[in-house]
């Protein structure tokens, strides 16, 4: 605070006042450590001089008009923020009255500030926005600092018809508004939903072709088979060899083929199953071990399995899962001794489970498309339809995992799956 006396003397401006100054009073007002403005209080009378409570309470109004200036400057920041921003946005105070929105909230529901800013959420447009659940959600905001993800609601707008919206609310902490804002971002998804939709539809739609398609072909399939076998009978004393080679041949592939439509079946089949079983991921290793203990003492390979984490999860599904991967380090098998070591580790909030083997392994150029139906590395002299790593996908993804593989040629291959820790078990590893 500073006093002057005889200011015409320092300024040219007031030797033209009248009546004259004797006095003035600048009390510099402050923002953040830094001045940012004065206010000027001036006496006329050379009889009245400035005192002590003069002072105070100009210090007092020094104070207001800095956190007037700090409001106000809060406001145009607070504008200036949310007209930049791309999606809809609204903040609204906590009797959810809207304070400001941005330009794309007025583009997109075709509305104006004049009846928007100032009026309740509920009273915008023609009402769209009356909605009880969303409203209830919203005025738990602030008291109790509860944020909104990723809330859907769809509501018809007699200008632009359905839409299928997505909104997250936060508080705003604002210094000149202890109790604070809400900022409500609102994105359009109705073209997203529509194409999801599609393409669930779609998707649903091959599905079904895929099974009617591999159901149907196994009743032709069963009758070649059994002609087959009914001619081998009837000509066996009465061919040559090179016949018999031409129809064992025939036996193969529709053996191959017999195969092939059962993996058909069962991969178009992942997800439609009702009421699933859930069981400790260890009874799906254990079973799949036990379905497949005649090719391993036949392989003579070795099968290590760690502590596994009483993990619960579709037993069926993951059955399949581990039978496929413990089956295919059987069968890709390199000269000596299979080694085969199952584990299971827990990171973050999900449990990673390799199955790891000492066998040919491949090109990690191929480590994705390996994953794909109908993608094979091996020759045909190699059973197998190049489902199953695609069936093994399909599974661990439904079941909220992930699913890849990591091999040096040459050098073995380990198959890698997540699943979510549903149980929130310790952090130690389990190997």
């Amino acid at each position: 605070m500073q006093l002057m006396t005889r200011l015409d003397r320092h300024f040219t401006y007031f030797a033209q006042v009248e009546p004259r100054i004797s006095e003035a009073l600048l009390i510099p007002f402050h923002v953040g450590g830094e001045a940012v403005g004065t206010i000027w209080v001036v006496a006329h009378d050379p009889t009245r001089q400035f005192d002590a409570e003069d002072a105070r309470v100009m210090t007092v109004l020094g104070e207001f008009a800095a956190g007037a200036y700090q409001a106000l400057s809060g406001a145009l920041a607070l504008k200036a923020i949310v007209a930049t921003i791309r999606e809809p946005l609204l903040v609204l105070d906590g009797r959810l009255r809207v304070k400001t929105a941005n330009q794309s909230f007025y583009d997109t529901f075709q509305l104006t500030p004049g009846v928007t800013e100032g009026r309740l959420l509920q009273e915008l447009g023609s009402g769209e926005w009356d909605n009880t659940a969303l409203r209830a959600q919203l005025e738990e905001v602030l008291p109790k600092e509860n944020a909104i993800e990723n809330y859907e609601i769809v509501q018809h707008f007699p200008a632009l018809g359905r839409r299928v919206m997505l909104l997250n609310a936060r508080k705003l902490r604002r210094e000149d508004n202890p109790t604070g804002l809400i900022l409500l971002a609102i994105e359009d998804i109705t073209a997203r939903k529509h194409t999801e939709e599609e393409l669930l539809r779609s998707h649903e739609e091959s599905q079904r072709f895929a099974y009617v398609a591999a159901h149907d072909l196994r009743a032709p399939l069963r009758s070649s088979m059994a002609l087959l076998e009914l001619l081998e009978r009837r000509t066996e004393s009465q061919m040559e060899a090179s016949s018999r080679q031409l129809l064992s041949l025939v036996r193969t592939n529709l053996e191959r083929l017999q195969v092939l439509m059962s993996d058909i079946l069962a991969y178009s089949q992942i997800g439609e199953a009702q009421g699933a079983t859930l069981a400790p991921l260890e009874d799906s290793l254990q079973l799949a071990l036990t379905n497949l203990q005649h090719g391993i003492e036949e392989a003579g390979a070795e099968v290590d399995c760690g502590a596994f984490p009483p993990l619960l999860a579709d037993r069926s599904l993951m059955t399949l899962v581990f039978q496929n991967l413990l089956g295919n380090a059987l069968k890709y098998r390199a000269g000596g001794t299979p080694h085969i070591r199952v584990a299971a580790k827990r990171h973050n909030r999900e449990w990673i489970v390799s199955i790891a083997d000492n066998g040919p392994g491949f090109n990690p150029i191929y480590a994705v498309i390996i994953f794909e139906p109908f993608k094979r590395l091996q020759n045909s002299d190699v059973p197998g339809s190049g489902i199953g790593l695609a069936t093994c996908k399909r599974i661990v993804e439904r079941q909220g995992g992930r699913i890849w593989a990591e091999s040096v040629l040459g050098g073995g291959a380990t198959f890698y799956f997540t699943l979510p820790d549903r149980e929130s078990a310790g952090d130690a590893a389990v190997v």
